[in-house]
């Protein structure tokens, strides 16, 4: 097992979501433990930076410590699809990531709808990542028979989920949310209506009809949105403990509902993903501009050498740059809650095909903090929005006891070279597999050290 960290951290730009802190400090970690955390400016100086976004200014540190990352929605691909990723690969490409806790979804090969698969979707060498598994909410992610979820949770799921499939009976649906209400979890549902989206191989729109590609309507989501809140809804008038989470919103007119819902008090939350947010509809035909460069109308169109990377079919869709907006909004506004990876790796056969006939997913987890540092450099995002949709957001929701960087607790925490930059490549990503099409771009912010409960679990 890696030795307990004891290291001096003098004069970096510390941001700590938990505690509401940011600015200059040192930190020291003495055996594991954060011995001391000293504000160059004080504390009550500290806790204005945070206020005001927790953005460095010019002449500040660029090297960053924030508390270690966590991703509420990952895949990870044990059992059953071993060649695409494992625990082993994937939690040294999440280290690698900054991410010190990743919860993984249940569509593994049998689903993770009992206590053996679920124990064994998170077994093997973690490099000392946390993992938290979550349960299929039905028995084989069918939709037809709500799972025993009182043992699950027992055996250590945090949450419940189709993901990949909507639970389309609205019947089991609402037994499946009372379930999760009694077991005191979340149920997180992929909202999309298969009768409209069923084929489709790239957002309903300009792009897709221009590269004469399957349309997937933004109604699909909508309509699932709506359904699933009008249970809810219904749910919590006799059980108010029921919560529900709709995970990797794509559609400004799905994050105005949720965010309309919120505001009746609605146990409601939601999450959006780093492509969704940065990259549009446009790059399947070769347009590689992030998704704040490009203006409605603006998009090109003409189809590049780059166009019809399959690494850019995802579930649900890239879609046009007003959504992309749409989505760092809901995180500046609080309507989204947390950035999820949807980390989804496929080996070279699902992806090196066809667009129309690849697997959906992009590998994200190495690349999420510095996408979404890319919207920070271009004044899209604070450093304390990306911050807590990185860290206390997603262990609000799966009810993970975060300590930030106070002193006393286990050193957890990631540190970043925030002007730093890298190029993701075979050689520099740590997963089994790379299908991203963020492949030789240069991003932004290389993480040289990630921490868990005061063991390094990658260190550049």
């Amino acid at each position: 097992m890696t030795d307990l960290l004891t290291a001096n951290f003098a004069d970096h730009w510390v941001v700590d979501p938990v505690a509401g802190l940011a600015g200059v400090a040192d930190v020291s970690i003495v055996a594991g433990k954060i011995a001391s955390v000293t504000w160059r400016d004080g504390e009550v100086a500290a806790r204005a930076c945070w206020a005001a976004g927790a953005n460095p200014g010019a002449g500040d540190p660029t090297v960053a410590l924030l508390p270690a990352l966590i991703d509420l929605h990952a895949h990870f691909r044990q059992p059953g699809a071993n060649a695409s990723e494992e625990v082993e690969s994937g939690t040294r490409a999440a280290a690698h990531g900054g991410y010190g806790i990743v919860a993984l979804m249940p569509n593994t090969e049998p689903a993770a709808d009992n206590v053996e698969t679920l124990q064994a979707a998170i077994a093997g060498e973690r490099h000392s990542v946390r993992l938290l598994p979550i349960a299929a909410a039905t028995v084989g992610r069918a939709g037809t028979q709500v799972s025993d979820v009182a043992a699950l949770v027992k055996a250590g799921a945090v949450a419940i989920s189709d993901d990949g499939s909507p639970i389309a009976d609205r019947a089991i649906f609402r037994a499946a949310l009372l379930a999760a209400a009694a077991a005191g979890i979340p149920l997180i549902e992929h909202c999309e209506e298969p009768t409209l989206t069923a084929g489709g191989e790239a957002a309903d729109g300009i792009v897709a009809s221009r590269l004469g590609l399957r349309p997937w309507p933004a109604a699909g989501e909508l309509r699932a949105v709506e359904s699933a809140i009008a249970v809810l809804r219904d749910v919590v008038s006799s059980v108010p403990t029921a919560r529900l989470h709709l995970t990797h919103l794509s559609t400004t007119a799905a994050l105005a509902a949720v965010r309309s819902a919120q505001g009746e008090g609605l146990p409601l939350t939601c999450d959006v993903t780093p492509h969704h947010i940065a990259l549009i509809d446009a790059w399947i035909a070769g347009d590689r501009r992030w998704a704040w460069e490009v203006a409605s109308g603006d998009e090109r169109l003409a189809p590049t050498a780059d166009a019809f990377d399959s690494n850019l079919r995802v579930c649900p869709p890239l879609r046009a740059a007003g959504d992309a907006a749409a989505c760092r909004e809901a995180l500046r506004n609080g309507t989204a809650l947390a950035i999820g990876t949807d980390h989804a790796p496929h080996s070279r056969e699902k992806k090196e095909v066809e667009f129309g006939l690849a697997a959906n997913g992009i590998a994200g987890i190495e690349t999420s903090l510095s996408v979404a540092l890319a919207a920070h450099h271009a004044g899209e995002l604070s450093l304390a929005t990306i911050a807590a949709a990185l860290t206390t957001g997603p262990a609000r929701l799966l009810g993970v006891a975060t300590a930030g960087l106070t002193p006393g607790a286990a050193a957890s925490l990631v540190q970043v070279d925030l002007a730093g930059v890298w190029r993701p490549s075979r050689a520099t990503l740590l997963g089994r597999s790379i299908n991203t099409p963020l492949i030789d771009r240069e991003l932004p912010g290389v993480v040289q050290l990630t921490v868990l409960e005061g063991r390094p679990a990658y260190q550049r």
